[in-house]
């Protein structure tokens, strides 16, 4: 894992080295064991994404800056509901790899927002087990690269229109050779 955290964002560096803090049952801490205050700094980045179904995935937990960002109430909704179909293909193969193998994931999403600005926003994901001890939730960050600070400019996102990188990374079972971008 130290080779991609060298590559990582400030805001993504700061999520894996919490999450490899974490206590564990094999590879995966357990969802329990994440305390979100010992992040307090970039908690507003942060979501926690639930399988609830093969195909099926909710935001649980969505930071009041992404939800901001988004100019609405992402908590609770279809991971689906906001991207391109191109890019919803991508987090399909994404979200899945990172409960199944289990890895962690890094990309980085085009994103599209109201005044028509183009963002480049880099996305860590990471497993977690829930209460029934299954690796079904992802805890994840976003932060717009190039951006020094936290809060990016308000400008209410659109849609995620391209996910131009996404990488898996091996947190100790291995992972799979390619990103979800074919």
């Amino acid at each position: 894992m130290d080779e991609i955290a060298e590559r990582l964002g400030p805001i993504a560096r700061q999520l894996l080295t919490a999450w490899s803090g974490l206590p564990r049952e094999g590879l995966v801490p357990d969802r329990q064991s994440f305390d979100p205050m010992a992040i307090t700094h970039i908690l507003p980045v942060i979501s926690v994404i639930e399988r609830e179904g093969e195909d099926k995935w909710r935001y649980r937990l969505v930071g009041t800056e992404i939800e901001r960002r988004w100019g609405r109430v992402i908590t609770g909704t279809n991971c689906y509901d906001s991207v391109s179909p191109p890019a919803a293909a991508v987090m399909r193969r994404e979200l899945k790899a990172i409960v199944e193998w289990p890895c962690g994931s890094r990309s980085q999403r085009r994103v599209e927002l109201l005044s028509g600005r183009i963002a480049a926003i880099e996305t860590l994901r990471l497993p977690l087990r829930g209460k029934g001890g299954a690796v079904d939730q992802i805890l994840s960050c976003s932060g717009e690269l190039g951006s020094s600070t936290l809060l990016a400019t308000p400008d209410p996102t659109r849609e995620i229109i391209r996910i131009v990188e996404q990488e898996y990374f091996d947190i100790g079972a291995g992972c799979p050779e390619r990103g979800a971008i074919d």
